[in-house]
């Protein structure tokens, strides 16, 4: 929010200031007849030029086009004396108006600030291309690290039981079996 408003202030109160401080030019009976001037050229023309170097500087922002008829209004109430149909009629043209000089500084003035927010983007695509070689590094050596599973951690002897299946039957062995076989029939 704080950011937001730091980067208004200046546009703002140009805004603000012309507003409010034109329309004492014209109090005297002699100049009233020229604050029509005011009204339909130099409000629009400050509201354009405003809004075109905000936005080639920070880009589209349809909330900075609300400042002119948020001043107009103050303008409306101290010295044209309120809420009539031309006034409010005025509240959107200075709108428009805003709208407009957004995109004449988006379109015209914006070329400086998409090259830097290019460049800012290639910036960043670099360093995570560059965080991805290095994980895929890391992956690498940790992939060299582990040694490929052996078969060799069993620990039963295998020599040692194929020797006694190697042996052949004696007659002994057969009469022991025999002798087991008969005392369980």
């Amino acid at each position: 929010m704080n950011s937001m408003i730091k980067k208004y202030m200046p546009y703002a109160i140009t805004i603000f200031a012309v507003f409010l401080i034109l329309p004492l030019l014209f109090i005297n009976k002699t100049m009233s007849n020229f604050f029509a001037i005011a009204e339909y050229i130099a409000f629009p023309a400050v509201t354009i030029v405003c809004s075109a170097l905000y936005c080639s500087k920070h880009g589209l922002d349809f909330l900075f086009a609300l400042i002119a008829p948020i001043a107009f209004l103050f303008t409306m109430l101290i010295y044209c004396g309120g809420f009539r149909l031309t006034n409010v009629i005025l509240l959107g043209v200075y709108l428009v108006s805003g709208i407009f000089g957004l995109f004449i500084g988006d379109i015209a003035l914006g070329d400086k600030r998409r090259q830097k927010e290019k460049a800012e983007k290639k910036e960043a695509e670099e360093l995570m291309l560059e965080a991805k070689r290095r994980d895929e590094k890391e992956k690498e050596k940790m992939a060299q690290k582990k040694s490929p599973p052996t078969y060799d951690d069993d620990d039963f002897d295998y020599d040692k039981y194929l020797s006694d299946i190697d042996k052949s039957i004696s007659d002994s062995t057969e009469d022991e079996i025999d002798q087991i076989l008969n005392e369980f029939r």
